[in-house]
C-alpha cells in the first residue's frame, strides 16, 4: 500500500482483496483478468493477469537449527536435482553447507527455498533455489528472489540445461555460460576482468565445480567436455534409402460451413466492462459490423477502440429499439447490460419482429437474466434468440 503506483482505484481494489481473503482459506486467490484472456486464465499453467492471494511471510535463516533441518533435509530430498539424478546426496550437501556462512531465504511451508553462500569479502553463490511447482506457479519463488536480490547486488547460480523455468534465470541474468549439464548465471558483473577473477577464485576455492566453469579443460587432448562428459551437437540426418517412415494424422474434420456476408450489429450497454471487450472482439471480425452502440451517458461521442469505421453512441431507449428491428435496422443485437435490464429491450424486439413478418434478429443477452429460461439457448450458437 505504500508503493508510489498505488492509489485512487487501485487502492481500494488491494483493500477489498484482503478483505476478502482474509476471511477464506489461503487457497484462495483472487485473479484480475481481462475478458480476452479468460481462458488463458483458466486452462493453463502460465494464466493471465494478475493473481493475488494470502501468502506467508519470507523469513530469513542463517543456520539449520532455526529452519529446522528435518523439513530443510526433506525439501532438498524432493527437489534438488543433483541429489534426484544421484548426483549429490542430502548429507553431502548439508555438509558442504556449514563451511561457509549462508543466508536461508524461504516462506513458512517452504513451497520456495533459496540458499545463498556469502563468505566476507567475496561474492555470493546461490547454491540451492528449490521451489515446488505451487510456489512457481503462486508467485513465492519471484518473491524470494526478490528478497535474495535486494540483499545482494551481485550473485552467481547454477542451473540444469534441462531446467523447467529455463528461460526464469536467463530473465534475470546479466550473462550466462553453458557447459556440460548446467549453465552458470550472474547478476551485479559487467566487467570482464572482475569477471574473470570470479571465476578463477571459484575454481579455487571449489565453490562452484569447475566442470560448469568458463576456465580451459584440465586436459587439453580430451576430446569430452572438462567432466568427462561427451559432447554433443545438433545436426540434420538423412535417412537411408529404403527405411520405413512413420507418421500419425488425426482423422479429417469437415470444413465448417460459413457466411461471408456482411452482417451489422447493434450494441446496448457499450459503456459498460463486457460492451468494451465485445467491441475489441468485433475489431478484428472480418463479416460482423458494428453499426449502432447505445449509451446514456456518452450519447453524441465518438466510440473510442474500434478501428473498422466511425461510430456514434446514441441514446436508444425501449421504442427506438423496437422501431429499428421492425425497420430491419440491424442484422443483430447484443445487450450488455446489467442483471435485471435487459427484459424490457427483450421484449421490445420480439414487438418489432412481428411488426416486420420476416426472419427474427439474433439477440445475443450478455447478462444471467435468460440464463434458465428453456425458450434461450445457454452458451451455444443457434437459428432463433440466444
Amino acid at each position: 500500500m505504500r508503493e508510489p503506483w498505488v492509489k485512487f482505484g487501485t487502492k481500494l481494489k488491494l483493500r477489498e482483496f484482503k478483505e476478502l481473503l482474509d476471511h477464506l482459506p489461503r487457497s484462495s486467490s483472487v485473479a484480475v483478468i481481462s475478458a480476452a484472456n479468460l481462458q488463458r486464465e483458466l486452462f493453463t499453467d502460465s494464466g493471465a493477469g494478475t493473481l493475488i492471494r494470502r501468502g506467508y511471510r519470507l523469513t530469513k535463516y542463517n543456520n539449520l537449527a532455526s529452519i529446522g533441518p528435518d523439513r530443510f533435509r526433506q525439501v532438498v530430498h524432493e527437489r534438488d536435482p543433483d541429489v534426484r539424478a544421484g548426483i549429490a546426496s542430502v548429507a553431502g550437501i548439508l555438509a558442504d553447507l556449514e563451511r561457509t556462512p549462508f543466508t536461508i531465504y524461504a516462506d513458512e511451508p517452504l513451497d520456495s527455498v533459496a540458499v545463498v553462500s556469502h563468505p566476507e569479502g567475496e561474492i555470493p553463490v546461490l547454491s540451492r533455489l528449490l521451489s515446488s511447482r505451487a510456489g512457481v506457479l503462486n508467485g513465492v519463488l519471484d518473491n524470494v528472489w526478490n528478497a535474495v536480490r535486494k540483499d545482494h547486488r551481485k550473485l552467481f547460480w547454477t542451473a540444469p540445461v534441462d531446467d523447467e523455468n529455463r528461460a526464469w534465470h536467463f530473465e534475470r541474468a546479466d550473462g550466462s555460460f553453458t557447459r556440460g549439464s548446467k549453465t552458470l548465471f550472474w547478476f551485479g558483473v559487467t566487467d570482464a576482468v572482475e569477471l574473470e577473477r570470479t571465476v578463477r577464485s571459484f575454481e579455487e576455492k571449489k565453490r562452484i565445480p569447475r566442470a560448469y566453469l568458463p576456465v580451459a579443460p584440465l586436459r587439453a587432448s580430451t576430446p569430452n567436455g572438462a567432466d568427462g562428459s561427451r559432447a554433443y551437437s545438433t545436426l540434420s540426418r538423412r535417412v537411408p534409402a529404403g527405411t520405413r517412415g512413420y507418421a500419425t494424422a488425426a482423422a479429417p474434420v469437415p470444413p465448417v460451413q460459413h457466411t461471408t456476408e456482411r452482417k451489422r450489429l447493434g450494441l446496448v450497454g457499450a459503456r459498460g466492462y463486457t460492451g468494451q471487450a465485445l467491441v475489441s472482439l468485433l475489431c478484428s471480425h472480418p463479416y460482423l459490423d458494428l453499426t449502432h452502440v447505445s449509451s446514456r451517458q456518452l450519447a453524441g461521442r465518438t466510440l473510442e477502440g474500434y478501428t473498422k469505421g466511425s461510430v456514434t453512441y446514441s441514446n436508444l431507449g425501449v421504442r427506438d429499439v423496437e422501431k429499428m428491428e421492425s425497420e430491419r435496422a440491424v442484422d443483430a443485437w447484443v445487450l450488455a447490460l446489467p442483471n435485471g435490464a435487459g427484459a424490457p429491450f427483450v421484449a421490445a424486439l420480439n414487438n418489432g419482429a412481428k411488426e416486420k413478418g420476416g426472419k427474427e434478429s439474433v439477440v445475443v443477452d450478455l447478462s444471467a437474466d435468460w440464463r434458465f429460461d428453456g425458450g434461450w439457448t445457454y452458451g451455444l450458437p443457434g437459428e432463433k434468440n440466444l
